[in-house]
Order: structure tokens, then C-alpha cells, then sequence
């Protein structure tokens, strides 16, 4: 019976990842589950397709020209080689390729150093002429150093010590990967079971894509439709979505990072970070209560079809590259007025690309996606508002809705919603609370003075800067409540071209 290989998160990203892969080729849900058979058979799938098209290009980008299966020397097939000069270059392919890949099923070394990763014993034999046995450099471990620099290693000694379980691991790590553009992203999670998730996903993409490349005779590897931003959100999605399905529950959030990286000949990483309040808010939208609506948003920011053009009169159908919400998740909370703005309150953006559905977003022809119950939990989970807060924002709506159906008409909603000068805004908002103290015969005002200066004043006397933002969430609140009313006057909502963009 094969044994546990006692494997734990590391908190690693290219470590982890690389176990991720291993348990997602072998249906494996914890690293804890993982069997000696179960690194074999990695260690065999490894061994057979990296030294062929499509992978043997594909991976120089993760673990460089230099690596066992790229180098040319021991490439038995290479013409003009004698048998027995094929043979040689066969079996010293085979003695590096059982170095990176089966140094596990070896004892451990009484002297070896102890892996700074997992904290087992490195491996024992060398893994490049000029690193001791069992450190690794950049041929092994992205963005390394090279094998005989001395720069940022403790005492100018290169290479890192490393277990032949997590060499095997980075091995399988850019299997579990996306391919994206000119580089790779392996998506790095604090929760285990989604880091694995995420690699399962982009494993099972990439194993079928190989297969077909190489039934078809093709050298290159098919890298993601989507951008970055976009796969990662929309990954992200069906992981939730298959969750929800299955009952899975979560007792905590998780943060997810993505490493976008190529270890080539201009080595690079670029890093992007969800939060917890945005994968906190992600987790929320899946659920019934917001699934709908939020699916209605996420279908109409898809890019769009290339326009026809004189020469080519009907447009080629293309899969999206991108999706625009999704890729605006990325400069939130800081951008949040802005995506509120757009999204929730349907302002057009007036971008010059074609392509960009924003272009024709409308409040009035698009009054059904104005949802308040999606922008009160926008407001808790993203930025983070308090519960009072959120109760003012909402009573502030009611009464303005109220005072626009029986009072003020379509003249003051179009005011409100069209005013731009915050000294204007400071004189509607004293004229209104004015008016409707007089329409509710006395009885009560728009607010208090502790609700206005909680909502637009920082201080006593300076309009708070984001009063807009303020201005738009009330807004909202109101056009979800005058749906009917809006019905019967639509032009009581300013046309795209009347809109000024905030």
C-alpha cells in the first residue's frame, strides 16, 4: 500500500500551487491526502510530455531553457546523432529527469540540509553542476537567481534547500497554471481547498489542450481567451458556483493573490490581490438573494463583437477578451464611487472603444438593475459602512422618493439627479429639506442635523469630498422606489447626453 506523504501548506504561492496541481491530478482535496503513487504518476506524466511539443516550449517560460527536459544535449532525437551517441543523451536525460522529478523514493541524507519550505530534508543528489545536492536555482524555482550567483543568499552561498516532494511540486507547478499572454498565472489562496480548486480548473484546461496539440502535430500550446483580471474573477465565479451546488460552507473568508510571472530571458512578476472584502463580497452575490440581478450586471460588461467594418461587413463572432466589471473589481474599494456610479446606478462611460458595452448603459432605459438590496451589501462588504450609516442612506432615500411622487416631480428629480457644483447641491438640499417640512405639514424633515452632518459634512462646515458618491447611493435608493412612477414619466431620468460624468 503506497504511503501518506505528509505534505502541509507551506504558504508558499509556487510551492503550493505545485502541490495543488499534484492533488488535482490526482483528485486528491488536501495535500494531507497525497500518496507516493500519487507523486509517481506525476512524475511519469512529467517525464513523457515535457520533453514534447506543445510543453517543451511552453515551459521554458516557467522553469527556463536550461531546464532538463529543454536542453538540447539531451535531446536523443537531434540529427545526426550515432546510436550510441542517442543512447548517452537518453540516459543522461533520464538521470535529470529522476533527479527533479523521483528523489523522494531516495533515503534521506544524514547531513542534508533541511528544506526551508516544507522542513524535511532536501534532496540528496545535485540538481545543476554548480549548486550543492539538493538546492535549487532558477532551472527549478522561478525568478531565482542563477545557479552561480552569490547576490541575496545567506553568506553568498547560491541556491535553496529543497525537499524532493516540493521539487517535484514546482515540476508540476505551471501545469497547474494559466497560460496568459506571454507569462503564466498561479493564483495563491490562504485557504487550501480554493487554491486547489484554482489549480484544478487551469489543469484540466491545460491537459486538454496538450492532448489536442498533440494529436493535432501543433508546437504551441493554446494560452486563456480571457485577460488576466477577467480569468481570475471569472475562475473565481465557478468555483463559488460549484461550491453553493455541493453545499459547501465556509467558515471564513479567504484573500486570493495571483502571480502573473515569466521566468524566460526577461524574467517578471506582476502581483494582484483580492481582499477579503472583495472575495467577502463575491461569496455574497452567488447566493439567491442577489444571484440574478448580479448575473444581469456581469452579462452586460462582456466586450463586445468587433463592428463591422467596409471591408469586412460582418464581423467575425470572437469569444470576449474581457469582461469590464470584472476587471474594475480591481480598483476597489479606492474606485468605489466610480463603480457605483457605473454599474449600479447605469451612468454610460464615455469611452472611445467601440467594444465597450458602458458606452450604452442607461438609468433610464436600464431602471430594472438599479437594485438596492446589491448596493446596501456593496456598501457593508466593500466599504465597509456602517450599519447606521446604511439606515440614514436608506431613509434619506424613502423621504426624497416620497417628497419626488406627491411634491417635487420630475423638475426637482432631474435637479437632483443632474447637479454637479456642490455649492448648488448645499442650496437644493436646504430648499428641499425647506419644502418638505412644509409638505409633511411640520410633522417631520428630511434629517436632523445629525443625519446631514453624518452624510455630507466632514466637520461642521466643509461638504465632504466624496458628496457625490453620498448623492448617487440615495439615488439609487430612490429610483427603486419610484419604478412605477418612473414608468409613467420617464423623462423625469436625464437623457446619457444630459448626464455629466462625475
Amino acid at each position: 500500500m503506497a504511503n501518506p506523504i505528509g505534505i502541509t501548506y507551506t504558504g508558499h504561492p509556487f510551492i503550493d500551487v505545485g502541490f495543488a496541481t499534484l492533488a488535482a491530478f490526482a483528485n486528491r482535496q488536501r495535500f494531507a491526502d497525497l500518496i507516493t503513487d500519487d507523486l509517481a504518476q506525476m512524475a511519469d506524466y512529467v517525464e513523457a510530455n515535457y520533453v514534447r511539443q506543445p510543453l517543451r516550449s511552453f515551459l521554458t517560460m516557467a522553469l527556463t531553457s536550461n531546464s532538463w527536459f529543454a536542453q538540447s544535449a539531451y535531446d536523443p532525437n537531434r540529427s545526426n546523432l550515432t546510436p550510441q551517441q542517442q543512447q548517452e543523451a537518453q540516459e543522461k536525460r533520464k538521470c535529470w529527469a529522476d533527479r527533479h522529478l523521483r528523489q523522494w523514493q531516495l533515503p534521506a541524507s544524514n547531513g542534508a540540509e533541511t528544506c526551508l519550505f516544507t522542513g524535511r530534508p532536501a534532496a540528496t543528489l545535485e540538481l545543476s553542476g554548480k549548486l550543492k545536492p539538493g538546492r535549487v536555482g532558477r532551472a527549478q524555482m522561478p525568478l531565482l537567481q542563477g545557479d552561480d550567483a552569490i547576490n541575496f543568499f545567506i553568506n553568498g552561498d547560491p541556491g535553496l534547500p529543497m525537499a524532493a516532494e516540493a521539487i517535484l511540486a514546482l515540476q508540476a507547478m505551471p501545469l497547474g497554471c494559466a497560460k496568459v499572454g506571454g507569462g503564466l498565472v498561479a493564483v495563491h489562496s490562504d485557504d487550501e481547498q480554493l487554491t486547489i480548486d484554482f489549480a484544478a480548473r487551469f489543469l484540466q484546461r491545460n491537459l486538454r489542450d496538450v492532448a489536442k496539440a498533440q494529436a493535432a502535430g501543433e508546437e504551441k500550446l493554446l494560452g486563456s481567451p480571457r485577460s488576466l483580471k477577467t480569468l481570475l474573477i471569472e475562475t473565481l465565479a465557478e468555483i463559488i458556483r460549484h461550491q453553493i451546488q455541493v453545499g459547501v460552507r465556509r467558515e471564513r473568508r479567504p484573500t486570493v493573490t495571483a502571480y502573473y510571472f515569466n521566468n524566460g530571458q526577461s524574467p517578471s512578476l506582476d502581483i494582484y490581490h483580492l481582499p477579503l472584502q472583495i472575495t467577502g463580497f463575491l461569496l455574497a452575490v452567488h447566493t439567491p438573494a442577489y444571484r440574478t440581478i448580479w448575473n444581469e450586471l456581469v452579462q452586460r460588461s462582456w466586450q463586445r463583437s468587433e463592428t463591422p467594418t467596409k471591408r469586412r461587413k460582418v464581423a467575425e463572432p470572437t469569444e470576449p477578451r474581457f469582461n469590464y466589471l470584472y476587471e474594475d473589481l480591481f480598483t476597489l474599494p479606492q474606485q468605489a464611487a466610480r463603480f457605483v456610479r457605473t454599474y449600479f446606478l447605469r451612468i454610460p462611460n464615455r469611452s472611445t472603444a467601440t467594444d465597450d458595452p458602458r458606452r450604452e448603459y442607461s438609468t433610464r432605459r436600464e431602471a430594472d438593475l438599479v437594485s438596492w438590496p446589491l448596493v446596501e451589501l456593496f456598501m457593508q462588504e466593500v466599504m465597509l459602512m456602517t450599519d447606521d450609516l446604511v439606515a440614514k442612506l436608506k431613509e434619506l432615500g424613502d423621504k426624497l422618493a416620497d417628497y419626488t411622487r406627491h411634491q417635487g416631480g420630475k423638475r426637482f428629480f432631474r435637479q437632483f439627479f443632474t447637479v454637479q457644483r456642490s455649492d448648488h447641491f448645499l442650496t437644493l438640499l436646504n430648499k428641499t429639506n425647506i419644502d418638505y417640512t412644509r409638505y409633511k405639514r411640520g410633522t417631520e424633515t428630511l434629517f436632523d442635523l445629525d443625519s446631514f452632518l453624518t452624510l455630507f459634512m466632514e466637520g461642521e462646515e466643509v461638504l465632504r469630498n466624496d458628496w457625490r458618491l453620498i448623492r448617487d447611493l440615495v439615488l439609487i435608493r430612490m429610483v427603486e422606489q419610484l419604478r412605477d412612477w418612473i414608468a409613467n414619466n420617464v423623462d423625469a431620468i436625464p437623457s446619457e447626453e444630459e448626464v455629466v460624468e462625475a
